[in-house]
């Protein structure tokens, strides 16, 4: 609940980027009530109006990324996974990213909640140019009875024929049902 908890105060103290000052008031509502619940032992229902509350702060805001970085092989699942100590590469070896995209739209399809969201890659040299680009490098699709809150796109990068040198990998995220899009950018080395 603590970091539900801080999603939502962030979002009550920018209420100006949610919809203005109803949706800030409507977000204070929800953390009152949730405050009120957990006082009572209503722990339970507490957790669920922080819920409700998040997910409005997620429909509401752009395309986001938790978290993006490269990591030692593929992820078991969410937070399940060993960061890399650096970002050099020994020439051959593939890139491993693990993103976690948060603020992409849920919509129904087959008695589920759909989402569906695709990566396109730009790797540019040390010195920004473009030498590579891939549309579609990665398609993540979701399918739940929720609208789930922690999932990760991993990508593996096979840059086997790089030369030495600095690189950055751009990668644009685009939520094919909310029509947001949002782009990171990860610097990396080949020795």
């Amino acid at each position: 609940m603590k970091r539900a908890a801080i999603v939502l105060a962030l979002a009550v103290l920018t209420g100006g980027s949610l919809g203005g000052a109803a949706g800030a008031e409507e977000l204070s509502d929800m953390a009152k009530q949730a405050e009120s619940d957990s006082k009572a032992g209503k722990h339970l229902d507490a957790y669920d109006v922080m819920r409700r509350a998040t997910q409005q702060v997620w429909n509401e805001g752009p395309l986001l990324f938790r978290k993006a970085l490269f990591v030692t092989g593929a992820p078991g699942g969410f937070g399940i996974y060993d960061p890399r100590p650096d970002s050099v590469f020994k020439q051959g070896e593939k890139l491993v990213i693990y993103v976690e995209p948060v603020g992409f739209k849920w919509q129904p399809k087959d008695g589920l909640n759909h989402a569906l969201l695709v990566a396109d890659l730009v790797l540019k040299d040390g010195e920004g140019t473009v030498v590579a680009e891939q549309a579609g490098v990665g398609t993540f699709t979701f399918d739940s009875r929720d609208h789930n809150m922690e999932v990760i796109a991993a990508l593996t990068i096979d840059f086997t024929d790089g030369p030495v040198g600095k690189y950055a990998a751009e990668l644009k995220f685009t939520d094919k049902v909310g029509g947001k899009s949002a782009t990171f950018e990860l610097p990396f080395e080949i020795k």
